[in-house]
């Protein structure tokens, strides 16, 4: 698993957060595979609905009177049985469904269990997924890796980072070596940029041209979200 600053503050939530929480950034960076990895490392029972593989659940969403109704309708849909005070539902794509805040705070309030969602940050601003009241939604932004995220994943020591924070925040001078191999690092990550599966690719094969063709992969599927989004909101 790659390193991601997120990760303690999913944990964090796991632990002790009774609000929904919501992990919004741009597609390709990790957001499911962060908050499944935390989920299932953390013991919890948790089950996850995901609203492209599942369109469904718009209309199981949508069509709910009250948060009695539409647990009922969840507990159809669902894979395994939902613990009360312990289930964590993991709502994934929530884009997909414009609504959802609404029926989130309907669920949150009810208290029976503990929503955690993702969502792509194009649809989410589009369709003003923030705007739930205090206290029944918590946002937390995910970027893609930085260079710090970046220097660990290729092998760079904890110690080097560490001394590398301390000199620059006493404003102290890098041992020469360390300057250029830290030099080399940052330029490389230039090139392979910040999106886990690009760094994922360099990491395990050393081939720029195959992280060259993840990027394409990635561009590619950006594109067809803007044509998506453009023609549904134009």
């Amino acid at each position: 698993m790659l390193e991601r600053s997120a990760k303690k503050y999913i944990d964090s939530w796991i632990q002790s957060g009774r609000d929904a929480l919501l992990i919004t950034g741009a597609r390709q960076i990790g957001k499911t595979y962060l908050i499944k990895e935390c989920l299932r490392k953390s013991g919890v029972p948790y089950v996850e609905l995901n609203f492209i593989d599942q369109p469904e659940l718009v209309k199981l969403f949508d069509g709910a009177r009250d948060a009695k109704d539409l647990l009922m309708r969840l507990s159809l849909v669902t894979k395994q049985p939902l613990e009360k005070d312990r289930t964590i539902i993991f709502l994934d794509e929530v884009q997909e469904f414009k609504d959802i805040v609404t029926r989130v705070k309907f669920l949150v309030e009810d208290g029976s269990y503990r929503y955690i969602m993702s969502g792509s940050l194009l649809g989410v601003e589009l369709n003003d997924l923030r705007s739930a009241p205090v206290g029944y939604l918590r946002v937390c932004d995910m970027y893609p890796m930085d260079l710090c995220e970046f220097m660990v994943s290729v092998g760079v020591n904890q110690n080097v980072i560490d001394t590398l924070k301390e000199c620059f925040t006493q404003r102290l001078p890098v041992d020469s070596f360390v300057h250029e191999k830290m030099l080399d690092v940052f330029n490389l990550y230039l090139i392979v940029g910040g999106m886990p599966e690009a760094v994922n690719t360099y990491v395990e094969t050393n081939d720029l041209a195959k992280v060259a063709k993840v990027h394409e992969k990635i561009v590619r599927l950006y594109k067809s979200d803007f044509t998506k989004y453009e023609t549904r909101y134009s």
